[in-house]
């Protein structure tokens, strides 16, 4: 089974680089040259549980000149997900499919609109992996792949990628409701990702902190608050619970913090973002998670300029400020 690995960065490096290992027909894609290259020149290295490997696997930036492909794995972060789709569309088979490990809600809907109900199946992982410099990434924690299609039957197609994984040393099963996982999934995230990313602290240290820990509950209050009235089921039969035991122990980054510390945009618009908007047409009051969002859409903006902007004049823009409102009040 040809397969692209569309998004080759903590996620998409480690699964690829792994499939390829196990002796699969991988290339990674990614839009980010400087990576592509040397992965292309040195192999990619792949750390961490499954232990320390260089691997060349194949790899190139877009879909210009590839064959034509019976599975995409899409790995790009939420922002992506409609070019990921286009870049899917691009080099499938007309009968290949695309499968969605990505976190967040919406991803699955924006890959039905360009290729079609059928050629979509979905999932999610609790592995986790970090991705410190270009050619480089880290298998961090060994968690569940479970995937399946959107019309819950078990094909000949999700068996096969679910026997690749699981030979790949990717812990894998199929499910038949992938939806109510990715919403699970959902809810982890909002409640922990972006908590960890504004403060800097990892799961055992949010739950070590009571304060910290006590707004930890109060997201998670708003999160379920939504679910409720959605009429959506979860995969635990007390998410709350679930979420504050998952952060006693363990002390992974979330990529949501790997991102701010890195001046990258995050994934908030598709995690706590999609909550908020979800919980506005519902006419419900979202404070703490609203807040949560504004912090990190903040965060974001101090962390590019810090780390990838030049040093800001402030008191050219003080002078610029007062210019401005002058000319507002009419002087």
């Amino acid at each position: 089974m040809r397969t692209y690995i569309i998004g080759s960065g903590a996620m998409g490096g480690f699964y690829g680089a792994l499939l390829f290992r196990a002796g699969y027909d991988i290339t990674l894609i990614d839009t980010r040259a400087d990576h592509i290259e040397r992965i292309r020149r040195d192999g990619i290295k792949v750390e961490g549980v499954r232990g320390s490997h260089t691997i060349r696997v194949p790899a190139q930036v877009g879909a210009a000149g590839l064959a034509p492909a019976d599975l995409a794995i899409i790995f790009t972060d939420t922002n992506n997900t409609h070019e990921a789709a286009t870049t899917a569309h691009q080099v499938l088979k007309p009968e290949g499919f695309a499968l969605t490990l990505q976190n967040g809600i919406g991803n699955v809907e924006k890959l039905v609109v360009v290729l079609g109900n059928p050629r979509v199946a979905a999932g999610v992982t609790m592995n986790s992996g970090a991705h410190p410099e270009i050619g480089r990434v880290v298998y961090t924690n060994v968690g569940t792949t479970s995937m399946g299609e959107l019309d819950g039957k078990r094909s000949a197609r999700i068996q096969t990628v679910a026997e690749m994984l699981n030979k790949a040393e990717i812990p894998t099963e199929l499910i038949d409701d992938p939806m109510s996982f990715i919403w699970t999934k959902f809810v982890h995230n909002c409640g922990v990702n972006a908590l960890a990313a504004i403060t800097g602290m990892r799961g055992g240290e949010i739950y070590r902190t009571p304060e910290v820990k006590e707004l930890l509950g109060k997201v998670i209050d708003e999160i379920l608050l939504v679910v409720k009235t959605k009429g959506i089921t979860l995969q635990e039969a007390d998410p709350k619970k679930k979420i504050i035991e998952h952060c006693r122990v363990r002390y992974n980054k979330p990529s949501m913090m790997q991102h701010i510390e890195q001046g990258r945009r995050t994934e908030i618009d598709a995690i706590n973002g999609a909550l908020v908007r979800e919980g506005k047409a519902l006419g419900l009051s979202l404070p703490h998670n609203e807040t949560i969002v504004a912090m990190i859409k903040g965060l974001e903006k101090s962390r590019h300029q810090l780390l990838h902007e030049a040093p800001r004049d402030y008191a050219k823009l003080e002078a610029e400020a007062a210019v401005e409102v002058k000319a507002e009040r009419g002087g």
